[in-house]
């Protein structure tokens, strides 16, 4: 029988806290004994308030997915438009009753949505996916936006119009790319492959389908903001195999492998030069957690 188990956690970058800034970042997770979801939130460093449009974000989304599942009782062919929908309801109805402008509200959401029967990781903006399987590889991917101007999901209660212009206009234009690589269980990466998304699919937010066959594959599956693509001396993919070597699978698991992580780091270097969530999914056969 399949339990998940959840976790996060985000941390201040370096540039952030050597300048007085806030961090930026947000993370939330949770399950019970159907579904389960982890979602992170990076704010806009040019942006307004985006530190508390972060966290908005991310708990607008946690509900939109505890919304979805108790009227739909988990099922997927609805989900990412439910979700999609709720979330943009509530953070318009949040900004307004917060007094909040439109440019606090500037920040990326990626999220994990997983039931028994399977789900998916919804990207609305840029960010990293990892899973890691049973057999210890790891399937990493990364999004990244033309011109580093990623989509915003806040740009649905108005703003699309500007930053359609602001990619040239072209729906159709190739605006989002996907860098895959996988970790194989020597340690050695497959060479990089790459895919890439018009602006129309940008928009949309890419949909990540794991099935229930591939449940009983993965042990793990993560959602990273691109905080983790920019930290001193490391890579990407080296950060993120990092940060999914778990040693210890209970209590907070992925808390403390990134804080044990990030120490290792910074004796190479400072660290995530820019703030960095992350959230997680275990999926195995423990004890149950209750999403609260």
């Amino acid at each position: 029988m399949i339990i998940f188990h959840t976790d996060h956690y985000f941390q201040i970058g370096s540039a952030h806290y050597s300048n007085g800034k806030p961090c930026q970042d947000y993370s939330r997770s949770g399950s019970n004994y159907t579904i389960a979801c982890a979602i992170v939130s990076d704010g806009c460093s040019t942006g307004g308030h985006t530190d508390v449009g972060s966290r908005i974000l991310t708990l607008s989304t946690f509900q939109a997915i505890r919304d979805h599942a108790k009227a739909s009782g988990g099922a997927l062919n609805t989900a990412v438009v439910s979700i999609t929908s709720r979330q943009q309801q509530i953070i318009g109805t949040a900004r307004l009753m917060l007094g909040l402008e439109r440019v606090d509200m500037l920040a990326t959401c990626g999220y994990v949505y997983l039931t028994k029967h399977g789900g998916f990781v919804h990207i609305q903006g840029d960010g990293v996916v990892g899973l890691k399987y049973r057999d210890g590889h790891i399937k990493m991917s990364r999004y990244e936006w033309a011109d580093n101007t990623p989509f915003y999901p806040s740009y649905g209660e108005g703003g699309i119009e500007k930053f359609v212009g602001a990619h040239g206009g072209d729906l159709e234009a190739k605006r989002l790319s996907c860098s895959t690589v996988i970790r194989k269980t020597d340690g050695s990466y497959t060479e990089e492959s790459s895919q890439e998304f018009t602006l129309r699919e940008g928009l949309e937010g890419v949909v990540t389908k794991i099935s229930q066959e591939e449940l009983d594959e993965v042990g793990f599956v993560a959602v990273f903001s691109d905080g983790v693509t920019q930290i001193e001396n490391v890579s990407w993919r080296d950060a993120v195999s990092a940060f999914l070597s778990f040693k210890n699978t209970g209590g907070e698991f992925a808390k403390r492998r990134m804080i044990r992580g990030i120490k290792d780091m910074q004796q190479s270097g400072k660290g995530p030069a820019d703030d960095i969530s992350y959230a997680v999914v275990r999926i195995d056969n423990t004890e149950e957690e209750t999403l609260t």
